[in-house]
C-alpha cells in the first residue's frame, strides 16, 4: 500500500471523533433506536481511510463521512430485512408497557417523546431521511447536502420541508397546543 499523505489523512481520526455523536444519530435514524452503532462507525472509518489511501480527496470531508455512514446503515438495513424479524427487548414499544398507576413524571414524558421522535425519523422515506440526517446530525448546508447526494439544492430543500412536515404531523401531540387566537380561559 502506498504511504498516506496529506493533511486530511491525519485529520480523519479527529474528524470522525468530533462527529461521532452525529454519525451515531444518523445510523439510528436509518436502523432504529436500538441500533448498535460502534461496529458500523468503525467500518465507515475503515472505508474512508481506505479511500484516502487510494488517493480519493473529498470536497467536503464531513458530508463524505456522513454519506459513507448512511450508505453502510442502509446496507445493514437491507441485510436485516432479508433475515427473519426479531424484536429485542430494547425495541419493545414503551407504550405497550404503560402502567395504570399515577401519571408519568416529566422524565418519562421526555423519554416517550424521544422514542416517538426516533420512530418518526426512522419512518421517513429514505430520500427525506438522508437530507434530514445530513442537515440535523451533520449540520451540513443545503449546498453541501446537494453536492454530497448529487441532487440540486432545491431538491434538498424540498426533501427537508417534506421531512419536517411529516415529522410535525407525527409528533404534533408532543408539542405545545396552538391557541389559534382563542382565549385560553
Amino acid at each position: 500500500m502506498s504511504d498516506v499523505t496529506g493533511s486530511f489523512h491525519e485529520e480523519l481520526p479527529a474528524l470522525f471523533q468530533n462527529h461521532r455523536s452525529g454519525l451515531a444519530g444518523a445510523v439510528r435514524g436509518v436502523l432504529g433506536p436500538a441500533a448498535e452503532t460502534g461496529e458500523l462507525l468503525q467500518e465507515a472509518f475503515l472505508r474512508a481511510w481506505r479511500a484516502l489511501q487510494r488517493g480519493f480527496e473529498p470536497r467536503d470531508p464531513v458530508a463524505w463521512m456522513f454519506v459513507i455512514t448512511l450508505n453502510l446503515a442502509k446496507d445493514q438495513r437491507r441485510q436485516r430485512s432479508r433475515r427473519r424479524p426479531s424484536h429485542p427487548l430494547e425495541e419493545v414499544d414503551p407504550m405497550q408497557l404503560r402502567s395504570t398507576e399515577s401519571p408519568p413524571d416529566a422524565s418519562a414524558l421526555q423519554q416517550e417523546a424521544l422514542v416517538a421522535a426516533r420512530r418518526a425519523i426512522h419512518s421517513l422515506r429514505d430520500a427525506e431521511k438522508e437530507v434530514f440526517l445530513l442537515r440535523v446530525s451533520a449540520g451540513l448546508s443545503f449546498d453541501a447536502i446537494g453536492s454530497a447526494l448529487g441532487i440540486p439544492v432545491g431538491t434538498a430543500k424540498t426533501r427537508m420541508r417534506t421531512a419536517l412536515a411529516r415529522l410535525r404531523g407525527e409528533l404534533g401531540s408532543f408539542g405545545p397546543t396552538p391557541q389559534h387566537g382563542r382565549d385560553s380561559r
